[in-house]
């Protein structure tokens, strides 16, 4: 097979190049749900006296207990695609064994089937951890906890994190469909300060999501409430818009007729820019070339 000199492979390469030069891909945000729960937020919920609007507070009361399969919820309409849940959430008081579960769920809003993505504050055998829990459409559990042993690993100077009550937090859960994660970060709301965060590797993608709850399904463990407040809840995601150029086509008439012609002021896009610059390169180089004589 005869070679193809370095000459025309550099030729060939640049030519490439320009032809896949595309209209760079914008990020726009796209907003799911939102509340920071100065009106009402909407949410459906199987026991009103343990989850409501707080009215006068502009936040969203819980109080989760085992055994009694309490929730509240929102429907969500969204593509099974990444995501990033962010809230605020105030834990007033925690009995021994108690948990509060909040994020993204299937139908069924159960803590130990298919399919959750869930922030956790729990009071169990170790003290107050913070925790991200997911489960996938195989009922793969896949989780990980502010206590030492789980998520410190090699890492020196680790130490397990606790949260307290009556300090108000933020949490930021993402879900990244193409690295195949999940992760948590968890930020004391006054100062900000980071509290903890960490990952959790996913062997699936999730699918049928299509809540935002706060459930205790799942969970029959008796007298192990939590009372506390959410607000400044938001889920969204990201998608790539390719920006358009618009044409502006004149809708009046001049009145008057100028005696000059004015001259136009040429604009060329990004893109032609790009070409006409490739243009240029690739001219020189068959000059370059022909002077040489093609060797």
């Amino acid at each position: 097979m005869p070679r193809i000199p370095l000459f025309w492979f550099s030729i060939l390469f640049l030519a490439a190049v320009l032809i896949t030069l595309p209209v760079s891909a914008e990020q726009e945000k796209i907003v799911i749900y939102s509340s920071d729960f100065s009106k009402d937020p909407g949410f459906t919920t199987n026991n009103p006296s343990r989850y409501y609007w707080d009215v006068t507070n502009e936040q969203y009361h819980f109080e989760t207990e085992g055994g009694t399969n309490g929730y509240a919820f929102i429907p969500l309409e969204f593509d099974d695609d990444s995501f990033t849940l962010e809230y605020d959430i105030t834990i007033s008081s925690i009995e021994k064994e108690g948990a509060v579960r909040f994020g993204v769920t299937s139908t069924e809003m159960d803590i130990s089937k298919a399919a959750n993505i869930l922030g956790i504050f729990e009071n169990g055998q170790y003290g107050r951890l913070m925790g991200l829990q997911v489960i996938d459409q195989n009922n793969h559990l896949y989780e990980t906890y502010s206590l030492y042993s789980v998520y410190c690993g090699e890492q020196r100077d680790c130490e397990t994190k606790l949260y307290e009550e009556n300090v108000t937090y933020h949490v930021e859960i993402r879900y990244n469909k193409q690295l195949m994660q999940a992760d948590i970060k968890v930020t004391e709301k006054k100062s900000g300060g980071l509290v903890w965060g960490f990952y959790v590797p996913l062997g699936k993608d999730l699918h049928s999501l299509n809540r935002l709850a706060i459930t205790t399904k799942g969970d029959y463990v008796l007298d192990n409430n939590a009372v506390g407040f959410l607000d400044n809840v938001e889920l969204y995601t990201y998608r790539d818009v390719v920006p358009t150029v618009e044409t502006t086509i004149p809708t009046t008439v001049p009145t008057t007729v100028p005696t000059t012609a004015p001259t136009p002021t040429p604009t060329e896009s990004p893109v032609s820019l790009h070409l006409a610059w490739g243009a240029f390169m690739i001219a020189a180089l068959l000059i370059a070339y022909r002077k040489t004589g093609g060797t």
